[in-house]
């Protein structure tokens, strides 16, 4: 997830942009769409481009809201829940429609609630790591190797999933069709996005397999990534013939409203459903023409679009 301001095409009008300033000394001016564990993403009038943040010295945001956020984030990395939670409220009071503050602040008093009645469960579960490893005498790795199969299985009792890594993304390998990873929406071959507005891409499994588990007895919001598959059998690429209305809001580019037993509706897609991308172009902030054209192209017999969407979970 990113800190998305307004579409990028409203950079060249010097309206709004963050500002990064790189190790280097250079700066570049665009708009922080993405924050993800090493990079983030930034959509510029050239499109949107990943800068690692080992190469980064500090990012200044244009709005308020956005700068509230990210003393919430350097708060909450030090577990520093209290104030984390104060200016995510701050962030939002700033602007109510801001979607990472409220994943923020939803996933802080989860943690806080869950902490509270549980203690400091990764310490915990390290320092037994060494010991059991000490005790039995092998090596500490094979004991984490253990300890990340006992979670595998774990995710699949309690939330009927497993989980592989493909490329940059974690993706559902399978899901159980009795328990709440499909009750909640979520299908096979899902690449998953974020836990509380915290990206998940680019971490390794057991990194995400754990944030998925810990702490207990908490909900958490997942974003998750899905390739609709829609085929044109010689219909024009338009909204009114594939059944679909699209608007371009604060978030991205949205699916305003999907018509019943219409193409887009056989696709897959549902209204709110976030489109970031159509045939593997990025659409995140693309005006809505432009989409049209490449759903359009003739060259094109099928349409994928990919889309992000939310579900809520329980950790068992």
């Amino acid at each position: 997830m990113g800190g998305c301001l307004l579409p990028s095409f409203f950079i060249g009008q010097g309206a709004f942009a963050d500002m990064v300033l790189l190790k280097n000394e250079k700066s570049l001016k665009g708009l922080v769409v993405e924050k993800h564990a090493d990079r983030i993403i930034l959509s510029t009038e050239k499109g949107e481009i990943p800068i690692l943040l080992s190469g980064i010295r500090d990012i200044t945001y244009d709005t308020a809201e956005q700068n509230f956020f990210k003393v919430g984030k350097a708060y909450e990395a030090e577990n520093k829940l209290g104030p984390a939670l104060a200016f995510y409220e701050k962030a939002l009071e700033e602007n109510p429609n801001f979607e990472e503050a409220k994943a923020a602040a939803l996933g802080v008093r989860n943690r806080f609630w869950a902490s509270s009645t549980e203690g400091p469960i990764n310490e915990v579960e390290k320092q037994q790591a060494v010991y059991d490893a000490w005790q039995r005498g092998s090596a500490p790795e094979e004991i984490i190797k253990k300890k990340a199969k006992e979670q595998a299985g774990l995710l699949k009792e309690r939330l009927g999933m497993t989980l592989e890594k493909k490329g940059d993304w974690v993706r559902l390998a399978s899901v159980d069709s009795t328990k709440s990873a499909a009750l909640a929406g979520l299908q096979r071959n899902d690449r998953l996005v974020s836990i509380d507005g915290e990206s998940l891409r680019f971490l390794n499994l057991e990194s995400v397999v754990k944030a998925m588990l810990v702490p207990r007895h908490s909900n958490f919001n997942l974003e998750f990534e899905r390739d609709c598959f829609l085929n044109k059998n010689g219909l024009k690429g338009n909204e009114r013939n594939l059944g679909l209305r699209l608007k371009l809001e604060y978030r991205g580019l949205i699916v305003a409203s999907v018509k019943d037993i219409g193409s887009a509706e056989a696709a897959g897609l549902k209204d709110e459903d976030l489109l970031t991308r159509v045939n593997g172009v990025a659409t995140r902030y693309m005006p809505i023409r432009d989409v049209m054209r490449l759903i359009a192209d003739p060259k094109a017999a099928k349409i994928v679009f990919t889309v992000r969407r939310q579900a809520l979970l329980a950790r068992g």
